[in-house]
């Protein structure tokens, strides 16, 4: 009986959760859509504007939409997005490479809510572990998920780790095409939801992040440059899907 009330409990918290945001990709027929957004033309889930543009490339020349970019678990969603970056993706002659994707929502996603994430770092283009990749974060770095050698700092390079108030809180040497999920749980009580491909995610940390989320959420690939140096690159890609905000629960299937 006790096992039948909790599956209950669980079914009942799941089925009254509102999805604040929902940056899953079925809205969108092509990458192209992507190129639709603009300040003053708001459409779409996503802001995108932060891409190298130097050379009159567009939103698209930065993103793909696919099914085989997807975790294959996730099931409310028919496909992923590769995210790209190479020597051209300077933004607006920066010295980081950057390919970004910011909510487009007019809810402010504060308090206590739940942002949702699965990527994977691929075995064909993956990104160069000696150099810092912020790959989910907000604009105030509350809370970030990173992968690589950080920044003026020592350890193992070839590291994926969620970083909050200056220290890592969640870490694994990644295994290259492997979806890695995460419920990033912001307000209070706080903390960390993790798994990897189907399983269920798992509260790994309780805890504050140190903020209380906000519509600059970041996800994507953000590249700094390796002590200072110009970058050396070729093409590195980086899979997103199942991304979603949501107000209680949370839902723990990827």
């Amino acid at each position: 009986m006790k096992a039948v009330a909790s599956a209950v409990l669980f079914f009942a918290t799941a089925a009254s959760a509102a999805v604040l945001w929902d940056g899953r990709f079925n809205n969108y027929t092509s990458a192209t859509d992507f190129d639709k957004w603009s300040w003053s033309n708001q459409v779409g889930e996503y802001q995108t504007y932060i891409y190298g543009n130097l050379h009159g490339e567009t939103a698209s020349s930065w993103l793909t939409l696919g099914s085989e970019f997807k975790n294959p678990a996730t099931t409310g969603e028919k496909q992923g997005v590769k995210v790209k970056i190479d020597a051209e993706s300077t933004w607006n002659g920066g010295p980081m490479l950057r390919t970004e994707l910011i909510p487009q929502t007019t809810n402010a996603l504060t308090g206590h809510l739940f942002f949702h994430v699965s990527l994977q770092i691929p075995t064909v283009n993956p990104p160069d572990p000696a150099y810092e990749h912020q790959i989910v974060f907000w604009e105030g770095h509350f809370a970030d998920i990173k992968y690589g050698q950080l920044s003026g700092q020592n350890g193992v390079a070839d590291t994926l780790q969620v970083i909050t108030g200056g220290k890592s809180i969640w870490s694994v040497q990644p295994e290259k095409g492997t979806w890695y999920n995460f419920i990033l749980e912001v307000g209070s009580p706080g903390g960390l939801w993790a798994s990897t491909g189907s399983d269920a995610l798992e509260k790994v940390y309780t805890g504050s992040l140190n903020g209380n989320g906000g519509t600059d959420w970041h996800v994507g690939a953000l590249r700094l440059p390796l002590n200072g140096n110009t970058q050396e690159i070729t093409e590195t890609d980086l899979y997103y899907s199942g991304i979603y905000v949501e107000d209680s629960g949370p839902t723990t299937q990827p």
